[in-house]
């Protein structure tokens, strides 16, 4: 079995300070192969800021890959959000913006959806979609392809439908080339296996997780996501932070099956 643990949108600068160390202590319980963060790492994108999320990142003691959201990119700053988009990300987390690990029976693409040219939205990029497509038909037989990204590729009822700039093209092949599983934050939405259901099984696998620390008011979704990868079949557990408390439990599992290159619902 390989155990992922995706963590997103921690928003260091603006996050809940008594869940930092309960955080801390449930995802190493957790004990995963690997931790998978997509994105927002910061609010506002400052040095100080993307330090105190890689002293929290690298204090797991946890193998971990990362990419980044639109609050990773600078607001006010215009000078710097258009000509250094990228400049305080590749200083203090990592050169590479769209990395791509395996981790026992896990392919895991990253996509970099951040755009500084849409505020809140982000886009697919024609370069991470020619990796990620020759990933896919270059993979080895049992592995599990993955794509990470800080924008969900279709959102829940009730969000905007125009998220993230270029999926409409792009998501037909890549379903076509193989991709199973699909992990974003953006939202502070948890939705585990979007449109999977009893009746209506899926070929993506669409796991959108909430929020791991922010404080922003009317935040409730706290927490992060386990997924346990077994032969043609997937479990995802949330685990979360419940109202008034500081401490991240484990909530409902639910397990899902691959037969004839869909997901089925199995409880």
């Amino acid at each position: 079995m390989t155990r992922l643990l995706h963590l997103t949108d921690l928003h260091f600068g603006s996050e809940r300070a008594d869940l930092v160390q309960p955080l801390h202590e449930a995802v190493v319980a957790a004990r995963p192969d690997l931790l998978i963060v997509s994105g927002d790492l910061t609010h506002r994108a400052r040095a100080g800021q993307f330090r105190r999320a890689m002293e929290f990142l690298r204090g797991l003691g946890l193998p971990f890959v990362t990419l980044p959201g639109n609050h990773d990119i600078p607001l006010f700053n215009l000078p710097a959000r258009f000509l250094a988009t990228f400049g305080g990300w590749q200083r203090h987390v990592a050169p590479d913006l769209s990395p791509m690990r395996e981790a026992g029976a896990a392919l895991i693409f990253c996509a970099n959806t951040a755009d500084p040219y849409r505020w809140r939205g982000g886009q697919l990029r024609d370069d991470d979609l020619r990796r990620i497509f020759a990933g896919l038909k270059g993979r080895k037989n049992g592995m599990v392809p993955i794509l990470a990204c800080h924008h969900p590729l279709k959102v829940p009822a009730g969000f905007r439908r125009d998220e993230t700039h270029g999926v409409e093209t792009a998501l037909p092949g890549l379903v076509r080339d193989g991709l199973q599983v699909v992990l974003t934050g953006h939202l502070h939405h948890w939705e585990i296996g979007l449109g999977i259901t009893e009746a209506t099984p899926q070929p993506l696998l669409m796991v959108q997780t909430g929020t791991a620390l922010c404080d922003r008011p009317g935040e409730r979704d706290h927490g992060f996501s386990v997924l346990d990868l077994e032969a043609d079949a997937i479990s995802v557990t949330p685990w979360i932070a419940a109202d008034g408390t500081a401490a991240f439990r484990p909530a409902t599992r639910r397990r899902f099956l691959r037969r004839d290159g869909l997901w089925h619902l199995a409880g």
